[in-house]
């Protein structure tokens, strides 16, 4: 992948596009942190500031020969954890290879978990490669390999990323719609709301892009979106989840275990807490604060836990931020993965606007009164 790593580019468009009476604080700039020709879509960081990168297979013409990467101080990407794991081509055996990475996250512990979807858009994983990978990310060990059956993951499921509070990890199935809860101890898990209104997108949110354009297939159909974005608060206590449309949903975790509950009981228990536009990624901060991307108007904005809203960045360069990510020291991550210009929300066209990037940008101490945190493990 051709990249500049930290190319200091400095954006600085919301100090234009502010009010006059709201700049006397110095509005965030966006600093380009990878440039190239490979898409990349979900990034983590460890508490050594050692960067990971992870890129789809969304049929573009220039994948990259590697799913799971490093990024060296030197600016080089780095197969990680190492070639084997990355050589996956189709037709070979996707048990124990990167397929279809869709999210890489680091939590509490300093691993890094990598989601793998198993398959492209147009295949059908094979029994066992929808995988979750938990990784030592030193060596490169393999922790863990976490597989369902088909109860958890049925016909068409699809899962898409993953937040993990205590020995609770939750995934969202963005293929069928639903939650699918783990408990790393006991290896317990649960699938929950398969099928149920809240974990579908309704025919009054369709998916747009940038201005409003709304997003269609090479059919010319509407895109059907299920459970996607999700961020566990800091309590532990709420699950907050979404297609990649609004409004965001919210539902209490320990309803989600309660085997008394049926799906559609659990179902009347969901709430929604606040609207969101189109997005495609979402991040959550020690605050509780939440940072939602907005695909529509190619901005980031922030929702306190009181509802409170603000602009964090606008740029025309965010276009479709995706899996956002909040580092030790308060740097907030942003790829752009551009799923609005691939094939299946395009019509039929893969169009992506070169090169592809990811930015950071240093978060301030407080946005319009929301005082804003740091990483939430």
């Amino acid at each position: 992948m051709a990249i500049n790593r930290r190319r200091f580019c400095q954006f600085s468009a919301a100090t234009l596009l502010l009010p006059s009476a709201l700049r006397a604080a110095p509005a965030p700039a966006l600093t380009t942190l990878v440039s190239g020709n490979n898409n990349c879509n979900a990034i983590a960081v460890d508490s050594q500031q050692q960067i990971f990168l992870g890129f789809p297979r969304f049929g573009e013409p220039h994948q990259p020969s590697y799913s799971v990467a490093r990024l060296t101080k030197e600016g080089k990407v780095v197969p990680f954890p190492d070639d084997e794991w990355n050589r996956y081509r189709p037709g070979q055996n996707a048990r124990n290879a990167f397929v279809a990475v869709n999210a890489v996250h680091i939590f509490a512990d300093d691993t890094l978990w990598v989601v793998d979807q198993g398959a492209t858009s147009d295949e059908t994983p094979v029994p066992g490669a929808q995988k979750v990978i938990q990784l030592d990310n030193r060596s490169g060990e393999v922790l863990k390999v976490l597989r369902f059956d088909e109860q958890v993951l049925p016909k068409g499921a699809a899962i898409n990323d993953l937040r993990i509070h205590g020995t609770t990890m939750i995934l969202t199935d963005s293929g069928a719609g639903g939650i699918v809860l783990h408990d790393l101890d006991s290896g317990d898990t649960l699938r929950r709301l398969h099928g149920q209104p809240s974990v579908q997108n309704d025919a009054q949110h369709p998916l747009r892009g940038s201005g409003g354009r709304l997003l269609k297939n090479a059919a010319g159909e509407k895109p059907t979106t299920y459970s996607n974005q999700l961020e566990i608060d800091p309590s532990g206590t709420w699950l907050y989840f979404a297609p990649l449309i609004g409004p965001m949903r919210k539902v209490r975790i320990r309803d989600l275990w309660d085997r008394n509950l049926s799906d559609s009981e659990l179902n009347k228990r969901v709430s929604y807490p606040f609207d969101i536009a189109s997005t495609n990624g979402t991040a959550m901060d020690d605050r509780g604060n939440f940072y939602i991307c907005d695909a529509e108007h190619h901005q980031i904005d922030v929702v306190s836990p009181q509802g409170k809203r603000a602009t964090l960045i606008k740029h025309p360069r965010l276009i479709s931020p995706d899996a956002l990510f909040i580092d030790r020291r308060r740097t907030l991550y942003i790829p752009c993965g551009q799923v609005e210009y691939t094939a299946g929300m395009n019509g039929g066209h893969y169009q992506p606007k070169l090169p592809f990037e990811v930015f950071t940008l240093r978060l301030p101490e407080q946005l319009a009164g929301i005082q804003l945190g740091s990483f939430l493990g």
